[in-house]
Formats: C-alpha cells, sequence, structure tokens
C-alpha cells in the first residue's frame, strides 16, 4: 500500500475499510500524531485538551475505533495506540504534494565529478541523518549501467584483467581467461574495437547486440573481432549482484527507538535483516516497478521480522526510466510527514544529477 500516485503490494489492514465520521476521523488523526510525537499509548483525557468533546464522548469513539481494527488498547486502563491500520489512514491522508521540505540536508555533486556510486553513498547517508533512522539505497542493476570503455590488461600467460569503466564513473576489474598466444598488443586492439563499437550503451544492449552478432554474424567477423566477441560475451554476462547492490547507513539508530532498546531479540533480527539485505532488496524491488512515493506500514512488508516497521521509498530515474530505489526504514512509529519529504527530496535531487 502506499500514497497517491503510487501502487504496491496489497495489505489485509488496508482491504475493506470500515467507513468512519468526520468526528472518528479526526479522533483517530490526533491519536496517531500524538503517539508518533510522544510515544506513549494516548487516553482520551490527554485528547480532551485538543478535541472539543467530553473524555466521555471520546471514550466511545476510541471504543469504536479499536473495534474497527484502527486502534489498539496494550493494556487494561491504558490509552490507545495506532494498528496498521491506523498508520495506513493516517499515511494515505497525508499531503503528499504539499509537504515542506523538513530537516534533510543537500547532496553534495558528486556526479558532476562523473561518480554516481560515491554520490548514492552520499544520499544514503542523507536519508539517515536527516531522519535518524536507517537510509537505504538501491544502486542501479548492472543491466542499467552505460559502458563508457574497457582496457584489457595481460597479467599472465593465460589471464588479463578486464578493467570496465562506467559513464558515470563507476570501475570494475575483472581477470579472464584468456588463449596463451595472446598479446598485449592484440588486447589493446581488442580494446579499442569494442570501446568503438558499443561506449554510450547500456549494459542490457550490449548483451543483446553481442548474442545477435555472435548466433548471425559470426562468420563475417575476422580473427580479432571473433576473439573481442568471445571475451566481452562473457565479462558483460555475468549475473546481477542482489544483495551486493543495497547500501545502509544508520543501522544502529533501532537502538535508539524505545519500541526495540528492550527488545534484544527484536533487534537481533532486524540488525541481521540489514546485514543480510536479502528481504530489503526484494522489497525496494517491488518499489522499483512502481511511480511515486511507497510506503509499507508493518505486515504490509510481508517478512515477519520487519513487521514492527515501516519503509518509505522513491525511484530515482535517468530520464524517464526508474533505474534505483532509496528509501528510509524504520519503526512504525515515525516522523511519516518528514520522512516522506526527505525521501521524495533526495530521490528528485538524484534524477536531476542524473540528467545534467
Amino acid at each position: 500500500m502506499k500514497p497517491e500516485g503510487a501502487a504496491g503490494p496489497a495489505s489485509p489492514t488496508a482491504m475493506k475499510t470500515p467507513f468512519l465520521d468526520e468526528r472518528s476521523e479526526t479522533v483517530l488523526l490526533d491519536i496517531v500524531e500524538k503517539f508518533i510525537e510522544n510515544g506513549e499509548p494516548v487516553s482520551s483525557r490527554c485528547l480532551s485538551k485538543t478535541q472539543p468533546v467530553s473524555p466521555a464522548t471520546l471514550r466511545g469513539v476510541m471504543a469504536d475505533l479499536e473495534d474497527m481494527g484502527y486502534l489498539r488498547q496494550p493494556h487494561t486502563s491504558a490509552g490507545r495506540v495506532p494498528t496498521d491500520r491506523g498508520y495506513r489512514f493516517f499515511v494515505d491522508r497525508l499531503d503528499k504534494t504539499g509537504i515542506p521540505l523538513a530537516g534533510s540536508e543537500s547532496l553534495n555533486p558528486h556526479l558532476e565529478q562523473g561518480n554516481l556510486h560515491r554520490m548514492l553513498e552520499d544520499a544514503c547517508g542523507v536519508l539517515s541523518r536527516s531522519s535518524h533512522q536507517a537510509g537505504l539505497v538501491m544502486l542501479p542493476a548492472f543491466s542499467s549501467t552505460l559502458f563508457k570503455r574497457i582496457e584489457f590488461i595481460k597479467v599472465g600467460s593465460q589471464e588479463a584483467l578486464a578493467v570496465f569503466f562506467s559513464e558515470m564513473g563507476s570501475l570494475e576489474n575483472r581477470v579472464i581467461p584468456i588463449e596463451k598466444d595472446m598479446s598485449q598488443e592484440e588486447l589493446t586492439s581488442i580494446s579499442n574495437y569494442l570501446n568503438e563499437e558499443f561506449s554510450g550503451r547500456s549494459i542490457g544492449w550490449i548483451r543483446k547486440e553481442l548474442l545477435r552478432r555472435l548466433r548471425d554474424e559470426r562468420e563475417h567477423y575476422n580473427r580479432l573481432m571473433k576473439k573481442a566477441l568471445d571475451l566481452s560475451s562473457g565479462l558483460f554476462n555475468r549475473e546481477e549482484t542482489g544483495a551486493e547492490a543495497l547500501l545502509v547507513n544508520g543501522a544502529l539508530n533501532f537502538f535508539d527507538q524505545p519500541e526495540f532498546s528492550a527488545d534484544v531479540g527484536q533487534i537481533q533480527a532486524l540488525l541481521k535483516a540489514l546485514e543480510e539485505k536479502t528481504k530489503l532488496v526484494n522489497l525496494l524491488d517491488l518499489c522499483l516497478r512502481q511511480d511515486g512515493t511507497t510506503v509499507l506500514i508493518g505486515e504490509e512488508s510481508l517478512a515477519e521480522e520487519l513487521q514492527n516497521c515501516s519503509l518509505i521509498a522513491r525511484n530515482y530515474k535517468r530520464g524517464t526510466k526508474n533505474i534505483g530505489t532509496l528509501a528510509i526504514f524504520g519503526p512504525k512509529r515515525m516522523d511519516y510527514k518528514k520522512a516522506i519529504s526527505i525521501v521524495n527530496h533526495t530521490a528528485d535531487s538524484i534524477t536531476q544529477l542524473l540528467s545534467r
């Protein structure tokens, strides 16, 4: 489930939402705001300070909201706290387009220096520091990377170091096998051929073109070109990195949250999820297929150890194409207005830098 303008995984708590009259809606929104601010169950006496009705009337409204699944009472005689359905109601009624930016840092324009990875690391830190939660950034898939140039350097009788440069300044090294009689001069010629043929193209496009040439036109190439296609086909067809594609900053902020600080087992499960990254990558991959801002609350994450948390995500683009996702990840009792503002601002900043 998500803010207006974006799609997300279906949530049992968001289906067949009971109708609320104006008073019930006002009381529910007030309870969620007060609980986010103070972290304490909200009582009718506390509500009566801001609601123009008696505590007895408020108790009746709160009991009805509890029956409908928007609130719960953690202890007998205690006040109420929001459920996932209550948080969802609150988030769906936020003005997502008009929220002023609150406490977010600006990105350093590292992209102007040609270093996308450094800029995304900076963005991950901005998300964490500005929200005091965990910041997540999913890097662009290898297939969407734009190829700039490649250099082959002979390092053994049957090995060469392939040095790959992307348009955004990232660099990858990989040792590949070569024929025993291949010279450095021949490797340099192969590098020049590939750079002339494929510079500025995405890895995904290059993969398809290599397959086409190897399948349909191989007999038309001379010996050097055949070797170039053989060497590069293996290099460009490597598997996507999965969890290695996720940057995480600020995981220790969970220790500052009262919801988790007293529960060692829960903290351990969360830190393990942040370290292993796989389930978070799966969530962000779902968000990558959507447009707009995605907010996943509690059980909407579909992963048991993440169900006391919320994730606010937004894609960044190259042109009109989504190439990666960034997010703030923290407890359900987070400042959603501020978090959505920070995520939107950071994603828009990266998109603008990528368009330069």
